[in-house]
């Protein structure tokens, strides 16, 4: 039968039994609408929690700890990750890039804000020293996120100087304890610490809310870091106190999440002045980031052959937790979908006994057995078609809603999403099809069955 007629045919005779199809696409529109929805709401979850919050394309490593291992401030501790280690991992199949860490290992503290806030504010400084490179690409100013001190067009002046004012060159400040002109230490912060400071310490100071183009005007804010010394103790071990200016030059995902990340060379050296040389050595740990977030597992297993260990950032647990809930939900979706099906195979049953002799009418004509199963299929797939269309329409409509709602009555939290779901296009087209696969799975016994009657059979009943 041509597709023409054969769709002429399909229109015809689900106008003539609209109630019975309607009621059919109303049980596959039920099941398809709670598919799609809970379907976008984990694929949007999901990339949250795994785009934002953690990244699936990256692993951090750190040497292996040993319960028999003294404490780091006796000397003891773990050894650092070598430069050939590093070498190793990034020959690493899948790796497109290996950057190195390090931790503070003495007390420091810093303050400054008062031009923000009206009086400055004091805290311990919470930071770590990051390779440059982990950030190679992104835009920072006034100054970029590398070793001021070394020297070289962006350098330090080094001039001699007794106060601020005699540093000659923009930016630069006058170091007290050494007499010389210095730019400040450059610094990065995450969005992490944005999405708290908005969720949690901007309401409760009654402060505004920081977004991207404000924290863009918030380049070039400095604040004063004391090295040795702590607010909770006495000066450290080695080095004597002393002040160094820090300037904020951007916002990168690949800052420490809580505190602040100062270019590796800085630290390397505090490390060294304030605890002693082999502290400045190596390297805490390492971020391993992939091109494909299957060669993660690979880079982990090397990294344990170089008796490196995985930082557990809690990714793969929340990745776990959202697949769980999103297959319980589905679960219950794919139940009514199923209870949808069986009602489709009870009407097309149904259907083909009240039509037997239409059907053999069909067949005394001309008509095939191909094409009575074709007419009857084809009903199947107009009704999954409809069925489905209107699921995706009421999920997005339902999803809708719900951000609204969340937007209205849910207060801020950090990383609090536009919307809550994605629906993708390659998720629209799946349940769609699963929409249409569960109709013609529904029709396809009795379409076979009416396919396989007899013509004379089908003219004598009744």
């Amino acid at each position: 039968m041509r597709p023409a007629r054969l769709g002429r045919l399909v229109g015809q005779n689900l106008r003539r039994s609209r109630r019975e199809f309607l009621l059919s696409s109303f049980g596959i529109a039920v099941g398809i609408a709670s598919l799609a929805f809970f379907a976008a709401l984990s694929e949007g979850v999901r990339e949250v929690v795994l785009g934002r919050i953690f990244h699936a394309d990256r692993i951090e490593l750190e040497p292996m700890k040993s319960t028999f291992e003294l404490p780091s401030l006796l000397g003891g501790g773990p050894r650092p990750v070598g430069d050939d280690t590093v070498a190793k991992l990034r020959e690493v199949p899948g790796v497109r890039r290996v950057t190195r860490r390090m931790r503070f290992q003495f007390p420091a503290k810093a303050w400054g804000g008062a031009e923000l806030f009206g009086s400055n504010r004091y805290a311990e400084l919470i930071a770590e020293g990051l390779d440059p490179d982990a950030v190679a690409g992104e835009r920072f100013d006034p100054e970029p996120f590398a070793d001021l001190e070394a020297g070289g067009p962006a350098g330090s002046s080094h001039d001699a100087c007794n106060a601020d004012p005699d540093c000659r060159r923009a930016g630069e400040y006058c170091a007290w304890d050494v007499h010389r002109c210095e730019k400040p230490v450059p610094m990065i912060i995450s969005r992490t610490l944005l999405e708290l400071y908005n969720a949690g310490f901007a309401p409760s100071h009654n402060l505004p809310r920081v977004g991207d183009f404000v924290a863009s005007r918030f380049r070039g804010f400095t604040v004063t870091v004391e090295l040795g010394v702590s607010f909770m103790g006495g000066p450290a071990a080695r080095g004597q106190p002393r002040q160094r200016r820090a300037m904020l030059v951007g916002v990168s995902d690949r800052a420490i999440p809580i505190g602040v990340s100062f270019p590796l060379p800085y630290v390397q050296r505090w490390n060294a002045e304030y605890v002693g040389g082999a502290a400045g050595q190596g390297a805490s740990s390492v971020v391993v980031e992939v091109d494909d977030k299957r060669a993660i597992t690979g880079a982990a297993a090397a990294g344990r052959a170089l008796g490196l260990s995985v930082v557990d950032s809690g990714a793969e647990q929340a990745g776990l937790a959202i697949t769980f809930v999103g297959l319980l939900f589905a679960l219950v979706s794919l139940a009514i979908v199923v209870v949808a099906t069986l009602n489709i195979a009870h009407t097309f049953y149904r259907a083909v006994a009240e039509r037997l002799r239409e059907l053999g009418i069909l067949r005394a004509v001309g008509a095939s057995a191909a094409d009575v199963r074709q007419l009857l299929l084809g009903e199947a797939l107009a009704i999954g078609l409809a069925g489905g269309a209107a699921g995706v329409v009421t999920a997005r409509a339902a999803a809708t809603l719900c951000d609204l709602a969340a937007r209205r009555f849910v207060p801020d939290f950090p990383f609090k999403p536009e919307s809550f779901f994605h629906f993708s296009p390659l998720l629209v087209l799946a349940v769609m099809g699963f929409a249409v696969a569960a109709c013609l799975g529904g029709a396809l016994l009795p379409a076979l069955a009416a396919a396989r009657t007899p013509p004379a059979e089908a003219l004598t009943s009744r």
